[in-house]
């Protein structure tokens, strides 16, 4: 009997798999099942070549973010350990990858201030909404909606700073992070601090946001003690590699010199390495039940059952909607839309094609009838590591999300040569680039990001009791679809999962713990 069972091997399962690793004893058992036939989820990265030149093209998420957050901190440590440390390319923060941002906006790249300075040099068109924006709320009476739980970002951006601060930009850097339209997306989940300081706030969010920050702080208390010993760990840490985290210190993001997939594969490696440690791929899980000798079954499209203690389900919510079938309804299984995006990789066959030195841009709403695009990622300019040697200039066009089935029809469906004439059509009409591309590449992911719509976090509460219920108190949840879809959110949560929630010397008894519980406590100030 393997005494925990993980369910999906993207970067949530093999997190949740070597944390497990490395707290369970060696006599221990562990399963990780993975339905399809790699490992790594949505961290992908192919090497392609094109006119003599070798070059990478990710697929997914291609960047991560250095500071001195508790996410940050979590996927540094994991590198630490898979000894990953001499892998890491970065961006350092005084470049300009870092340092510039780019919204489309009437037909020319804004670029989002940095400072007090904007003031002075003066706000690009898309930014200059956001002066009346701030005014608006300082001077506009609460008109908080108390007889709702919730609201779309839409309609709160625009109650309090107006129509124009959604369409120029919330709704850019949404489309950015979660390919969703902020008509649709909840307010009290993704922009909770704003949307509670505006619900408690005598008039406006800025002047809530102390209050806020007060109770914040009296709730993130009740971790001093876990805070204190990650930092002793840190500085343990730098002790040891003081070169690798003085260079870290640097960055405002980073990767690897071979790609994103490089972590995923080291989880993996070092995972399989392990004598405890079975790892199936292929064979999605098809169900899972309570037997009677006091743990759980789990049947794989092969027929073979894996009896197990606990199950952690990292699956995305449909999946353990097909995995629990017979359950009660849960909303956030049954009602959670998924989005789609075609990412477009493309290179040409110099350095420096990008007309501006930057990060990339996003386009708002407010430019959707110019532009096809959800946004664009100048990623040689981000990470020239990767490049090497090679004279290439990487690009990745992102397109789909809340447009997707209006402008390319199906996802299962649409022409990838459609995709590619859009994403070129893009960079001819927003960057002026006239140059011919050495590679295409398309690749359609669909149902790739959980959507936070509008009573999210009412739908989460209720999974939290769902959860519970589910064989016999045995099954914990964690993901995009919960704490944030982000890698480092993944990452996070699925070690905050096993190190600090799980019972290990217990796994006998239900543990009773579903995984949301830290999640939503955030959410309760």
């Amino acid at each position: 009997m393997a005494a925990v069972t993980v369910l999906g091997g993207g970067i949530t399962g093999l997190s949740a798999a070597w944390y497990l690793a490395q707290r369970l004893p060696p006599t221990a058992r562990i399963a990780l099942i993975e339905g399809s036939p790699r490992l790594g989820g949505w961290l992908r990265t192919d090497r392609r070549r094109a006119s003599g030149a070798e070059f990478l093209a990710e697929k997914g998420p291609r960047t991560l973010r250095a500071g001195d957050s508790r996410m940050a901190s979590a996927v540094l440590e994991l590198i630490d350990d898979l000894d990953l440390r001499s892998d890491v390319v970065t961006t350092p923060k005084q470049s300009g990858a870092a340092r510039n941002r780019y919204i489309y906006y009437g037909g020319e790249l804004n670029c989002m201030p940095r400072g007090l300075g904007s003031l002075v040099t003066g706000l690009p068109p898309a930014v200059k909404c956001l002066p009346r924006g701030v005014w608006r709320d300082l001077t506009t009476p609460k008109n908080s909606p108390m007889d709702r739980s919730d609201e779309s970002i839409r309609s709160f951006v625009s109650r309090r700073f107006g129509e124009q601060v959604d369409d120029n930009l919330a709704s850019a850097v949404m489309h950015g992070i979660y390919a969703a339209d902020t008509a649709e997306l909840s307010a009290r989940t993704l922009l909770y601090p704003y949307w509670l300081a505006d619900r408690l706030g005598a008039n406006g969010v800025l002047r809530g946001l102390p209050r806020v920050a007060r109770l914040s702080r009296a709730r993130n208390a009740q971790f001093a003690v876990r805070e204190a010993e990650e930092k002793l760990g840190a500085h343990r840490r730098r002790a040891q590699d003081p070169a690798f985290w003085d260079a870290m210190d640097d960055a405002s993001m980073f990767s690897f010199r071979d790609g994103m997939q490089t972590l995923s594969d080291g989880l993996a490696r070092r995972l399989a390495a392990r004598p405890n440690v079975e790892i199936v791929t292929g064979q999605p899980a098809t169900a899972a039940q309570t037997h009677a000798g006091g743990g759980v079954e789990v049947a794989l499209a092969s027929g073979r059952v894996i009896q197990t203690q606990h199950v952690i389900n990292t699956l995305p919510l449909h999946s353990v909607r097909r995995l629990l079938g017979g359950a009660e309804p849960c909303p956030l299984l049954d009602e959670t839309p998924y989005a789609s995006v075609a990412v477009a990789n493309v290179a040409f066959g110099a350095r420096g094609v990008p007309p501006v030195d930057g990060f990339g841009y996003l386009v708002p709403r407010a430019s959707a009838a110019s532009s096809r695009a959800l946004g664009v990622a100048f990623d040689s300019c981000v990470l020239p590591a990767q490049d090497g040697d090679a004279a290439v200039s990487r690009l990745t066009v992102m397109l789909g999300g809340p447009r997707f089935a209006e402008l390319f029809g199906s996802p299962a469906t649409a022409s990838t040569a459609a995709l590619a004439d859009a994403a070129l059509e893009s960079l001819r009409n927003e960057l002026g680039i006239r140059a011919e591309p050495i590679d295409v590449d398309v690749t359609v992911q669909a149902d790739c990001i959980p959507s936070y719509t509008v009573g999210y976090i009412d739908r989460l509460k209720a999974m939290h009791e769902w959860v519970g219920a589910q064989l016999g108190g045995r099954m914990s949840v964690v993901g995009a679809a919960y704490g944030g879809p982000a890698v480092p959110q993944c990452i996070l949560n699925a070690r905050d999962l096993v190190c600090h929630h799980l019972d290990l010397d217990a796994l006998d008894r239900p543990q009773r713990v579903t995984g949301l519980e830290e999640i939503i406590g955030g959410f309760e100030l």
